[in-house]
């Protein structure tokens, strides 16, 4: 049954007249009239007493009447749900272990930003664990991570490197220094680190930027993305010491190999590819 049946039904409900109700709606009163004999003819029963001067309901019209408002309320409805979620964007969400958001991301998310314009970008900083559960889970679309996952579901694309640097608050730096900072660069990075480094940390962080924060403040040596403290290095308030080994961390765009959102995850490695 069309909608505007209804709505006929209504005005003429409502004005308790043909000729007014084809007014409202800019019809003729004889689509009124047609309008409302087919609803008739649908129920089967009369709906309208027209008696000169005095247009009524019948008890069948009564109870169909509260019935027409609720079917015509439901469909605006649905029309302005449909409206809204035309216009809402897809939502991309990324994430990012707190060393690779200090040594890769950061420097690059504007230009995520530009390229996802149209897209409900969400970015996060996140542990390995909570990255793999929520890409598991579909409330992350894409991890950027140093270390991969080993999981037949999920794909591992190598999508570039960061150097790291042996940098202090001195110039000078031996195994018997007392404020050496060790960062958690991953798993390949302690192998390494314990193979070329007996000094014994005085501090433990996760992250760079609270490494770099405590060396500025309270001085300090640790290895720190070379891209990260560049502003650092040129002034002279930190120092570049002689490493026994170069390090060069890896970064991995991980996601769900089921993840529907294959054309977006394209996109966003082949910025990544881009603007190393």
């Amino acid at each position: 049954m069309d909608i505007r049946v209804f709505k006929t039904f209504i005005a003429v409900a409502e004005n308790k007249h043909f000729g007014k109700a084809a007014t409202n709606l800019y019809i003729t009163q004889a689509a009124v009239s047609a309008r409302i004999k087919q609803l008739e003819e649908f129920y089967a029963t009369q709906l309208i007493i027209r008696e000169k001067n005095n247009l009524r309901l019948t008890p069948s019209g009564e109870s169909l009447l509260a019935h027409a408002y609720l079917m015509v309320s439901q469909l605006e409805q649905s029309k302005l749900s449909i409206s809204i979620a035309n216009q809402q964007k897809i939502a991309f969400n990324i994430a990012a272990t707190p060393n690779v958001w200090d040594a890769f991301f950061s420097y690059r998310i504007h230009e995520a930003i530009e390229i996802f314009e149209n897209v409900a970008l969400g970015t996060e900083i996140s542990v390995l664990d909570a990255i793999q559960r929520k890409l598991d889970d579909r409330t992350l679309d894409v991890g950027l991570l140093m270390d991969p996952i080993k999981d037949d579901g999920f794909s591992n694309e190598l999508i570039g490197h960061f150097d790291l640097s042996l940098v202090g608050s001195r110039a000078n730096f031996d195994k018997e220094v007392e404020d050496y900072i060790l960062v958690d660069w991953g798993i390949t990075f302690h192998k390494e680190h314990a193979l070329h480094h007996k000094v014994i940390p005085s501090f433990k962080t996760s992250t760079a930027m609270i490494a770099l924060e405590v060396m500025l403040s309270k001085g300090g040596f640790a290895y720190l993305p070379t891209e990260f403290i560049t502003e650092q290095l040129n002034s002279k308030t930190l120092f570049e010491i002689d490493a026994p080994v170069q390090i060069k961390r890896p970064i991995f765009m991980v996601y769900k190999k089921s993840n529907n959102n294959k054309e977006l995850i394209n996109q966003f490695k082949r910025l990544l590819l881009t603007i190393q």
